[in-house]
């Protein structure tokens, strides 16, 4: 097994818990406003940047993709989501079965509609910010002396 592999999964693994959890409040936010509320997108990239760079040990490194790649799948994620709750409510399906039954074009469609100019850059502002935060040092811990 190589030293890479061990090195990558806590990083990896810290940031995917953080971008679950970002998926729930994001989606349960918006479900409760009926809005997409795509300013959540740069909230949920500093969270999952800056508790992946945290949780870092000292003198460690994590790949620069990490926290913008997850970041884009959080936002991805929550939207299809916010999406597939807005079809159930239109159709009186449950939200499983709009999740799982809408397609990249039904998705994809909806959401050009839904979305306005300054939803899109917030979103595309999100995994900037999380490259950002994530490569600012080695470690978000306090250094003892």
């Amino acid at each position: 097994m190589s030293t890479a592999l061990p090195s990558l999964c806590k990083p990896l693994i810290i940031s995917l818990l953080a971008a679950l959890a970002m998926i729930a409040v994001w989606f349960t936010l918006s479900a409760g406003t009926d809005e997409a509320l795509c300013w959540f997108a740069l909230v949920a990239a500093a969270d999952i940047a800056l508790l992946e760079r945290w949780m870092r040990s000292r003198d460690q490194r994590s790949p620069a993709w990490i926290a913008p790649v997850l970041t884009l799948l959080c936002c991805l994620a929550s939207l299809w989501l916010i999406i597939a709750l807005n079809v159930s409510y239109a159709t009186g399906f449950g939200l499983h079965t709009s999740a799982g039954g809408m397609g990249f074009g039904l998705f994809s469609s909806l959401l050009v509609m839904r979305l306005q100019a300054l939803d899109w850059l917030l979103l595309a502002a999100s995994p900037v910010l999380a490259l950002a935060l994530a490569s600012t040092g080695i470690s978000g811990r306090r250094q003892s002396l």
